[in-house]
């Protein structure tokens, strides 16, 4: 046997495995990541608490109680309805809640321009000695007060309760609190 027999060279030669191929090359997944930068900090108003649910109120509350407490118009009304409808927040017992203490144009989108009845239509500008002279209740001067935007001429101190200096005051305490 000698180096160059072919027989000795196949049977002397390792036996290597076939070789692998390389894997083909597969680029790194791109990760995009997406920063979103903090939402900006809201102004508050120091003028409007923060409020809760309506319904964790307790009965008994008037309109002007909601509103000093910072609820909407919607949140009033949402009261009165959970609470079947109490005539002391609805002073004219038209159908509409605390039309007296929140603004007009509040009243007047909740209920989509619906005719709030039962004012008589005196001249703007009167005060509540003229109200009593042309014979007007109690009721009447605070449908009149509202009307025309709840004037300061009619509610000299602003506790919310017009002419109560003008009406007898069992008048006034009978209207507000029933």
């Amino acid at each position: 046997m000698t180096k160059d027999d072919p027989s000795r060279t196949a049977a002397t030669q390792p036996t290597t495995p076939a070789a692998v191929a390389p894997a083909a090359s597969v680029p790194a997944p791109t990760v995009t990541k997406t920063v979103t930068p903090p939402p900006a900090a809201k102004k508050t108003s120091n003028s409007a608490p923060a409020v809760s649910d309506v319904r964790s109120l307790p009965a008994g509350l008037f309109c002007r109680d909601l509103n000093a407490k910072g609820y909407s118009y919607v949140a009033a009304v949402d009261y009165w309805r959970l609470h079947g409808q109490p005539d002391r927040m609805d002073a004219d017992l038209n159908g509409i809640p605390c039309e007296t203490v929140y603004s007009r144009s509040a009243v007047a989108a909740y209920w989509n321009g619906r005719e709030i009845s039962g004012v008589t239509f005196w001249s703007a500008g009167l005060y509540c000695r003229d109200l009593v002279a042309r014979g007007a209740s109690y009721g009447e001067a605070v449908r009149y007060w509202w009307y025309y935007g709840m004037p300061d001429r009619m509610d000299a101190d602003k506790n919310g309760i017009p002419c109560e200096t003008v009406y007898p005051a069992a008048t006034v305490n009978a209207f507000w609190y029933p």
